[in-house]
């Protein structure tokens, strides 16, 4: 198994950025029902756009090459849905500890575990939400991928 650098330092930068961002802006957000409100909607929308994506991708290609082919590209294809996977269940824990924090933001009682909510929820929203940055292009490279499988396939005489 190779480490692909780039990726992981990549998610080392969003992390730090991400923290850091959970425990400066915590103040910003405990007392700004629009903020909750706001990151609920666009988590909504991003968990929404993220499950059509992942339904599009995962339906079978009809120019699919000769299954060889096809197997060559299955790790990896089988990696990007994962990660997918993965930033839709970020997305879906950001959304319960929203709520959650909604539900125990009038209660004495858990003042101190609200903070330590927020923190968290806007630390892995930040992270989420960085990590979604990188989604238009892979997915034009994803799609630009199967366009010239496309036009390979045209171009192959019809006895290959």
């Amino acid at each position: 198994m190779s480490i692909d650098w780039r990726r992981l330092f990549f998610f080392l930068g969003a992390a730090t950025v991400s923290v850091w961002c959970g425990w400066h802006g915590q103040p910003l957000i405990h007392e700004s029902d629009d903020a909750r409100s706001m990151i609920t909607d666009v988590f909504s929308i991003l968990a929404g756009f993220l499950m059509t994506v992942l339904t599009l991708l995962i339906e079978p290609k009809p120019t699919a090459k000769i299954w060889r082919e096809a197997a060559s590209k299955k790790t990896t294809f089988v990696n990007r849905i994962i990660r997918y996977k993965w930033l839709f269940m970020l997305y879906l824990i950001v959304l319960g500890m929203v709520f959650t924090a909604n539900l125990l933001d009038k209660s004495k009682d858990c003042a101190d575990i609200l903070v330590w909510i927020e923190r968290i929820y806007l630390a892995l929203a930040t992270l989420a939400f960085i990590i979604s940055l990188t989604l238009p292009n892979q997915l034009m490279q994803l799609q630009v991928g199967r366009y010239n499988e496309m036009i390979d396939e045209k171009k192959k005489p019809d006895g290959e």
